[in-house]
């Protein structure tokens, strides 16, 4: 049986650095490695990501909704893992504030946004943010299927469109 689980991050800059967390050697997942801020989406907010995403960022750096500016839907990554299928929605904002909470998620950083490359992170971290990098466009919501070429992730981008439906009858 497959089931799905969906997470929503948030990438937050203050000028030309990047706040990101080195997660604990003690999570389960991606130990030591460098990720965004972010986690699972409750139930309650499947339907609203966005929520998610602000209270994520609340509970890892004491940010409010408030402290956030431009928190904007960029990418939407969906890849299979043993019988799930993980569906993350991806959020970029700026911030003014830089004095945050230290949780036990792990450790959170300002990097600088030439430096962000540089560090150890999950792939699907590594080519969201070299998307963002690359080509970053915040009108366009792009989707990411990720597939697999010879064990290695293989990133298939695609934007998001609206199309007039009539004009297809």
């Amino acid at each position: 049986m497959i089931t799905l689980k969906s997470f929503a991050r948030a990438y937050i800059f203050n000028n030309n650095k990047l706040l990101m967390m080195k997660r604990s050697l003690q999570k389960k997942f991606a130990p030591g490695l460098w990720a965004a801020i972010g986690g699972h989406i409750e139930p309650a907010e499947m339907n609203e990501p966005k929520k998610a995403c602000i209270r994520e960022i609340k509970e890892e750096t004491g940010l409010e909704e408030t402290d956030i500016n431009s928190l904007n839907l960029q990418y939407i990554i969906m890849r299979k893992a043993a019988s799930e299928i993980r569906i993350q929605y991806v959020y970029f904002g700026t911030t003014l504030k830089t004095q945050l909470c230290q949780t036990e998620e792990g450790e959170l950083n300002w990097i600088a946004k030439n430096n962000i490359l540089n560090r150890a992170m999950s792939a699907t971290t590594k080519e969201t943010l070299k998307r963002y990098i690359l080509h970053n466009n915040p009108k366009i919501i792009e989707v990411a299927i990720v597939d697999c070429d010879n064990e290695k992730p293989v990133f298939n981008w695609s934007k998001i469109e609206d199309w007039n439906a009539s004009s297809f009858i």
